[in-house]
């Protein structure tokens, strides 16, 4: 990879081979959480991303002086969630390694999410967050969503559903 002049943060489309620095900075990243040690050894058991999920997941690697600063796993091609008029994207993940946390990543990494999905057409970006995080993606613009809205609707919905729409971005910038 090649950084420019500036240093300023580069973004590359992971593959496989770049499965080492997404999960040393998922690692990272869930050291910050605010629960017990126990849980958080058992998390990066199921948070931690394998060969097989790169045929699933689009990952993007935030870079910077050779470093890398965080990562945006999302799901632009997630059937279940496509209907006859529009398509919505699932954020599977969004870490920041512990040291660069509170300094922009998070929101640079979700701007380039929203960049490639609008240039696919998708309607919206949909996320489960975590308890904790509930409060950054309405901090970035996403909106939570009711028990009885959006993807993953019911009377048992995950409680901390997210949507933001890439549709009124571009009405509201018009």
């Amino acid at each position: 990879m090649e950084l420019n002049t500036f240093g300023s943060p580069v973004f590359i489309q992971g593959i496989a081979a770049d499965l080492p620095a997404v999960n040393r900075v998922i690692t990272s990243a869930v050291q910050m959480w605010p629960t017990s040690e126990r849980l958080k050894r058992l998390a990066l058991t199921a948070l931690h991303y394998s060969n097989e999920d790169v045929q699933d997941f689009e990952f993007l690697l935030c870079y910077k002086a050779h470093a890398c600063l965080g990562v945006a796993v999302w799901e632009p091609e997630n059937v279940s969630l496509v209907s006859k008029d529009s398509s919505i994207a699932l954020l599977h993940g969004l870490y920041v390694a512990q040291q660069h946390q509170h300094c922009g990543v998070g929101k640079l990494l979700l701007n380039e999410v929203h960049r490639r999905a609008e240039n696919r057409d998708v309607a919206g970006i949909y996320v489960r967050a975590e308890r904790f995080s509930a409060s950054y993606f309405d901090h970035v613009g996403y909106h939570q969503l009711a028990d009885n809205q959006g993807p993953g609707a019911s009377d048992c919905a995950y409680p901390h559903r997210f949507m933001r729409d890439l549709a009124a971005r571009h009405s509201n910038a018009a």
